[in-house]
């Protein structure tokens, strides 16, 4: 009161007032001093939080990303063996028809040969037994 009726040189009634007000605003003022200290707490913890989840974010994201490059390989892998694997099947096919043309061709040549061999026999007896060997080859 003293310093109100000092600095403006006021009436008792006004003096009192003022002083009532001056103390109830210190009063909020520490509450809010306090408040505020503690909304700054949680600000800075929930920035600590958001900051360690932002970190988290970026781990799991690099984590991804090598997860699908691990994923890119394994696939371009496969697919480079299924392509060799594929051209050596084909090639082994490819083989496999040729041999059984060459087979195939051996057979007749063989037939051929036989026939051959058949009409030139000297005598009938020969001609005979080399043709029922044949038949039985051919026709068992």
């Amino acid at each position: 009161m003293k310093l109100v009726n000092c600095i403006w040189h006021l009436e008792r009634n006004d003096a009192e007032y003022y002083d009532e007000q001056i103390s109830k605003f210190e009063e909020n003022s520490d509450d809010n001093t306090d408040i505020m200290k503690q909304q700054v707490c949680v600000i800075t913890t929930t920035y600590g939080t958001f900051n360690d989840t932002l970190a988290d974010i970026e781990h799991n994201d690099m984590q991804v990303r090598q997860g699908l490059s691990d994923i890119q390989v394994y696939l371009d892998t496969l697919s480079s063996e299924t392509a060799r694997k594929l051209s050596i099947f084909e090639a082994k096919l490819i083989i496999d028809k040729h041999i059984t043309q060459v087979n195939n061709t051996l057979a007749i040549l063989q037939r051929n040969t036989d026939v051959v061999l058949v009409f030139s026999m000297p005598n009938q007896e020969a001609y005979n037994h080399r043709l029922c060997h044949i038949n039985y080859f051919w026709n068992p």
